[in-house]
């Protein structure tokens, strides 16, 4: 170690050191002053299970009571042997006793054979005949008996595996029809006896079939002809609705006419009626009839003008109207117009001839005209 080092050393041990004293902040503090209270330790909380005592269990084995889902104890079913069924042998069919010809029709069958001009039958053919019928008849009844079925397999007995079991398909065997059940079982059938015919209805039958044959025809030309009634009834409705609208419209024509006809005698009754009488004549009762054409004469031309509205009373009191002034005009008319001044007594007729003729004709054509009929029956 160096001199200097030493000195060093020397100075630090030789130093004393004065630590810092640190100002005291909590000076003059004073600690507070608890009051002097009774502490209450808090009340112990009750629980609510504490009277109640766990139960106690009865030392009973337990046995358990569920389904096991296992093949335990499960046997595999014991099938039976198939061949003690087959060593079973079937039951036989009743024997089939074939019938022979009878004698009634080997009897038709020699018959035939003489109307055909062949000698009769000796005992060996029918003999043959016989035996032929027979061998058909066995034929046919060998081929409706159902065929012999077709042996069955052996089926082995399955063994069972656990929870896996597939049962054995069984094959379905359809009868089968033999070829000889569908065919003829004779080529030639057996004679049967000729059935004799009785012929004492045929004219009944006859007769029986003309009856219908004629009652067939008549039903279907009544219904011919009620179809064609009705039909005839159609057209005949068809034209009389026709012929009522063409009516119709001539009577609307008409009745124009008859509105103008009118106004042209209501102008000549008025003038008739206004002709002055001669200077003699002073009478009360040709006054007074004078006084009724006058008023007629308006009366007239507003029935002639409301003609035209297709009223029936209108058309009724035009007709009336007209008829009375006709039956006036004849008298006292005619005696009126000798009357009247000879001055312009030519006019006078012309007027009084024209209101007579012209009343007349209005009151007949309203009375009796068809079409003016129905022009006021048929209302569009």
């Amino acid at each position: 170690m160096s001199e200097e080092q030493n000195n060093g050393l020397s100075q630090l041990e030789e130093s004393t050191y004065v630590p810092k004293q640190k100002e005291d902040r909590l000076a003059g503090v004073a600690a507070p002053v608890l009051e002097d209270t009774a502490y209450v330790a808090p009340k112990e909380k009750k629980s609510h299970l504490a009277d109640v005592a766990a139960p106690t269990l009865a030392d009973d084995d337990y046995v358990d009571t569920r389904k096991k889902h296992s093949l335990e104890g499960v046997q595999a079913p014991v099938l039976e042997d198939p061949d003690a069924h087959a060593a079973s042998k079937p039951a036989q069919p009743a024997a089939f006793t074939p019938v022979p010809l009878t004698q009634q029709q080997l009897d038709v069958l020699a018959q035939q054979r003489a109307q055909s001009g062949q000698p009769p039958y000796t005992p060996e053919q029918i003999a043959a005949i016989q035996k032929a019928y027979m061998d058909r008849q066995v034929a046919a009844h060998a081929a409706s008996q159902p065929a012999e079925p077709a042996p069955q397999p052996q089926v082995k007995t399955p063994v069972l595996e656990e929870s896996t079991y597939t049962p054995p398909v069984k094959e379905k065997h359809e009868p089968q029809v033999s070829a000889a059940a569908a065919a003829s079982l004779l080529e030639e059938p057996a004679p049967e006896p000729e059935r004799k015919v009785s012929r004492f209805n045929e004219a009944d039958l006859e007769a029986a079939k003309a009856n219908a044959q004629k009652r067939a025809i008549e039903q279907s030309l009544n219904m011919t002809t009620n179809v064609d009634k009705a039909e005839s009834r159609r057209l005949m409705n068809e034209l009389r609705m026709e012929r009522e609208a063409e009516l119709a419209k001539k009577g609307f024509t008409v009745v124009i006419v008859l509105m103008i006809l009118g106004l042209l005698a209501a102008a000549a009754l008025y003038f008739f009626s206004v002709r002055e009488f001669q200077d003699s004549m002073d009478n009360g009762f040709y006054s007074g009839v004078t006084k009724v054409m006058n008023y007629t004469s308006f009366g007239l031309g507003v029935v002639s003008v409301l003609l035209i509205l297709r009223v029936g009373f209108v058309k009724k009191l035009g007709s009336f109207l007209f008829g009375l002034m006709t039956v006036l005009l004849l008298f006292p008319g005619l005696p009126m117009l000798m009357q009247k001044k000879e001055e312009g007594m030519a006019l006078t007729a012309v007027g009084y001839g024209a209101a007579l003729i012209l009343c007349f004709a209005i009151c007949f054509i309203l009375s009796t005209s068809e079409p003016v009929n129905m022009f006021y029956k048929r209302k569009e």
